[in-house]
């Protein structure tokens, strides 16, 4: 219990080992039974799709993410909300929620760190999320899905979650769907 696994893909979806269940479907909070706990979950529209609209590619991410500043605390002081489009589901419902977008600048350093930032307070504002309906705390993060080959933004979020923060064994995004399927 605690330990969790973030996908950073097109969006960004959270599964929770919690010793309680959780569900709410206002926020799209669910729960399945594994053994004696339950995996809970929600996934937000925000992710990494957003960095696609801004035009960076494999190389730029790379690049520029090596040359990332880690703060001590990292905040998303610009309150940069990462859709692409608009409306949210997790961590909050809104159907009518506006993207807060970076204004596109030359400096593509500069747009990346707020982007990531952005990224990285929603899957933090999910994770609390799940705790004020009555989750187990956070423990622990593994990380799957394209985002998760960025060391320096793993970083970023292990400071922003408070938690450990580390790469999953098996980054495919649909590797969890598969080992529950097994399961049943």
């Amino acid at each position: 219990p605690g330990s969790a696994v973030t996908s950073l893909a097109s969006t960004t979806a959270l599964k929770l080992v919690s010793d309680v269940r959780v569900d709410d479907a206002s926020l799209g909070v669910y729960s399945h039974r594994i053994d004696d706990t339950w995996l809970v979950g929600g996934a937000s529209n925000a992710g990494c799709r957003v960095l696609r609209a801004f035009d960076f590619d494999d190389d730029e991410l790379a690049k520029l993410s090596s040359r990332l500043h880690v703060d001590e605390k990292p905040r998303n002081a610009a309150g940069v909300y990462p859709l692409v489009d608009k409306g949210e589901r997790f961590p909050v419902n809104d159907p009518d929620k506006a993207p807060v977008l970076p204004e596109d600048t030359d400096d593509r350093l500069h747009l990346l760190n707020l982007l990531l930032l952005g990224i990285a307070d929603v899957e933090a504002t999910g994770y609390r999320a799940l705790a004020s309906l009555g989750a187990t705390d956070l423990a622990s993060v593994k990380t799957a899905g394209g985002g998760a080959k960025n060391d320096q933004w793993r970083r970023i979020r292990e400071r922003m979650l408070g938690v450990p923060v580390r790469q999953a064994a098996n980054t495919d995004a649909a590797f969890g769907a598969a080992v529950l399927a097994l399961r049943r």
